[in-house]
């Protein structure tokens, strides 16, 4: 049984981009922080949990059935859910490319569902997770935030990935099980 998930990758910039990131808002906050690791940084379409072996080949005949057009994706900014008072979570949003994001990882539910994988209640976020908040520090997070406020780089989704994570005392390491392309975008 292994625990998987299915995502978007991110280009190398975005990795780069995250673990910069986390080295100078890391130095500014008195909150200790449980970054991304090195090479980790996705949007999560859907988590699935621990998936019995019997299951496997299921699930790659159904992501492998999903037709969707490749599209442009950009993330920019950084948030804290819940809150700034009380956060848990640090992450960045979509820009550009969220509702083709949101529509993918709709039709991936779709296709999961009849294996028994649930809907999601909460309605779809596209963003990217920097790191959770472990201990909080009583931290300006507006402030904070507002200095890492910036646009990404823009990239291509032309594809999308099924991963084991495994849990490590380390931080979970993930590895890449399947790609799925997706269709080159209609031009007009």
């Amino acid at each position: 049984m292994e625990r998987l998930f299915i995502g978007v990758p991110v280009p190398d910039s975005y990795h780069a981009k995250v673990e910069n990131l986390a080295a100078t808002l890391g130095a500014r906050l008195r909150s200790k922080v449980r970054w991304i690791r090195p090479g980790n940084a996705h949007i999560t379409l859907k988590f699935l949990g621990h998936v019995d072996d019997a299951l496997f080949s299921d699930l790659k005949t159904a992501l492998g059935t999903i037709s969707f057009s490749s599209f442009y994706m950009r993330v920019g900014g950084c948030a804290v859910v819940p809150n700034r008072k009380n956060p848990r979570t640090i992450w960045t949003g979509a820009t550009k490319g969220a509702r083709s994001c949101a529509g993918l990882a709709k039709r991936v539910a779709e296709a999961v569902e009849p294996l028994g994988f649930a809907q999601e209640e909460r309605p779809f976020k596209c963003h990217l997770t920097l790191g959770r908040v472990k201990q909080s520090g009583m931290d300006d997070w507006q402030e904070r935030l507002d200095e890492v406020n910036d646009i990404w780089p823009g990239f291509k989704v032309d594809h999308f990935t099924l991963w084991q994570s495994e849990l490590t005392q380390d931080g979970p390491v993930y590895t890449i099980l399947e790609e799925f392309p997706l269709s080159e975008e209609d031009e007009f």
